[in-house]
């Protein structure tokens, strides 16, 4: 059978975003990112970046957004792990690892801001976050819709990550919108459920690397449906 992308149809946008604010309430206390992924995703895109000599010394991936992210636990996640000394050491690596064993955003927050000492202030704009809920009030994150990003985001950001795309109401203007934010060589990191069913609050549904490869129109430097440790299957498209 033919990959198929299915999106629900609200009766507005309105009603989209509605939906969206309140579901991002009521799991407002949860992430699903966790620090041993992000460190794999950065060991992923070193390798990638040095075997086509794109950096100088050191990992040269900023700004980077992260595109729905409740509280904005992910925020700090990255901003330790990509821009963070300690986190440089592979035995601190195993303890914060060993230590971000469940999804409570707030715990995540406080090991991210722990293991992230040396990573920069909240408002120094190398990580950076979009979220729907206007709770999320963190000089970090951007509160608004994620297919209706600033004007003056162009072509600003050189790695985009979400583990939100099923949230899209119109998936294809959704990447319209993120591809106008990537920086030339932006890597685009997806992790995402497989074969979900459209609903009011998951509005995009049939996600597959097909229909990722289809909409994005790109072929992926990376991708694995065991690796992360949520069970989504991960996708990384190099633009």
């Amino acid at each position: 059978m033919t990959d198929r992308i299915q999106v629900w149809e609200y009766s507005d946008r309105e009603a989209y975003l509605e939906t969206q604010i309140k579901r991002s309430q009521s799991k407002f206390g949860y992430c699903k990112v966790y620090l041993e992924d992000v460190v794999r995703y950065r060991q992923l895109l070193s390798v990638d970046l040095l075997r086509r000599a794109y950096a100088g010394p050191g990992l040269n991936l900023q700004p980077i957004l992260c595109l729905g992210v409740r509280s904005g636990a992910e925020v700090d996640l990255f901003r330790a792990v990509f821009f963070g000394p300690l986190m440089r050491l592979p035995l601190v690596q195993q303890l914060a690892c060993h230590l971000d064993r469940n999804e409570d955003a707030q715990v995540k927050i406080r090991l991210g801001r722990l293991f992230g000492v040396g990573s920069g202030r909240l408002d120094d704009s190398r990580v950076m976050g979009v979220e729907i809920n206007p709770e999320c009030n963190r000089p970090d994150v951007y509160n608004g819709s994620f297919d209706k990003l600033p004007e003056t985001w162009f072509q600003r950001f050189r790695l985009l990550f979400s583990d939100s795309f099923d949230h899209s109401m119109d998936p294809e203007r959704t990447v319209h919108e993120w591809k106008r934010v990537a920086a030339s060589r932006c890597y685009v990191i997806l992790s995402y459920g497989v074969g979900n069913q459209p609903s009011p609050t998951d509005p995009t549904g049939g996600l597959s690397l097909a229909v990722m490869c289809d909409l994005w129109k790109s072929q992926p430097i990376y991708y694995s449906e065991t690796a992360n440790r949520t069970g989504y299957h991960e996708v990384i498209f190099r633009l």
